[in-house]
């Protein structure tokens, strides 16, 4: 496969393409030199002025951020012609949606079952984390695409959160409009799908929708069709929580509805009001073991997804983990 980069900068042998989304690839890849390790390569496929702006402003704002629940930038790099790649860690592993249809295919459940809401709880913790680091980091960000296929669950249960290429700062608005529409419709928040300013808000919506799959095993909507969800998103008709569970414990009922609230301003103020209310129905550190116990499980190696980046609407139920 091919080298990129050029001495006396690193090189990197591109090993195998693992994801792709709608103007980039991601690539499993080797560093070449005496300190020799696999690494994530994520190069545009499209090469237009505005993508490679793109790319250059999500390694400015992955450089600022160093965070265990956010995908490390490496380093960025220059293909001929100048086109840019960022080299970020390898995660070794899956994405939460595909944990998902793996634990639902194999059937995983006891002797761990018992710790299946503590579990989707510390998910959505750790997604909080790694917002709340970012927004403190670099302030005003917004991610605009949290959902499961942008969470990375490494081998060892480590939660990761991947791809801020449409991540919105507020000094980027000066050449990206904020009310631009980009991200998963099952995972947009009200004001998103209605074209109206953005903030760190939208995110903790993302975080509803996911830890409400999670525990539900079922999305937050009853709807047809796109068109229907759509409408559904847009005017925040949710199934309440405690109709698909009646036995989860008030407190985590009230959290994920107001994580799910239809305005803003009925939201958690940021992630880490979010993070103080969930954290006592988390596993806590032994999250991560139940996630790894769950990998190896459902013997995730051998058809392992890592640092991908698929980018479609999967409206299937998400199993409980």
């Amino acid at each position: 496969m091919a080298v990129l980069g050029a001495p006396p900068g690193p090189r990197y042998e591109l090993i195998q393409r693992i994801g792709e989304g709608g103007a980039g690839s991601v690539y499993r890849a080797r560093e070449i030199g005496s300190c020799a390790r696999d690494v994530c390569v994520k190069r545009l496929v499209l090469v237009a002025p505005d993508l490679t702006r793109a790319m250059r402003e999500e390694a400015r704002l992955l450089a600022c951020v160093r965070h265990a629940n956010v995908v490390s930038l490496l380093g960025v790099g220059e293909e001929l012609g100048g086109t840019p790649f960022l080299v970020l860690e390898l995660v070794r592993g899956t994405d939460l949606r595909q944990l998902c249809r793996r634990v639902l295919a194999a059937g995983v459940g006891a002797p761990h079952a018992y710790l299946a809401d503590q579990v989707s709880v510390h998910v959505a913790c750790s997604l909080l984390k790694a917002l709340g680091a970012v927004q403190r980091l670099v302030p005003g960000l917004v991610h605009r695409d949290v959902s499961p296929s942008n969470i990375l669950v490494s081998n060892e249960g480590e939660v990761k959160l991947a791809d801020f290429g449409i991540a919105l700062a507020r000094d980027r608005a000066r050449w990206t409009a904020p009310t631009l529409v980009k991200g998963k419709l099952g995972y947009m928040a009200p004001e998103q799908v209605r074209g109206l300013p953005l903030d760190a808000r939208t995110d903790l919506f993302a975080v509803g929708v996911i830890l409400y799959e999670l525990l539900a095993r079922r999305r937050p909507w009853r709807a047809r069709n796109h068109v229907d969800q759509l409408r559904a998103v847009a005017s925040a008709d949710f199934v309440p929580i405690e109709v698909a569970r009646p036995d989860l414990e008030i407190g985590l009922k009230t959290a994920v509805a107001r994580l799910l609230a239809g305005e803003p301003g009925e939201r958690y103020a940021c992630a880490d009001d979010a993070l103080r209310t969930l954290a006592p129905y988390s596993a806590g550190d032994l999250g991560s073991l139940r996630l790894a116990s769950i990998m190896h499980a459902i013997d995730a190696r051998p058809s392992e997804k890592t640092n991908a980046e698929e980018h479609d609407d999967d409206a299937r139920p998400t199993p409980r983990l």
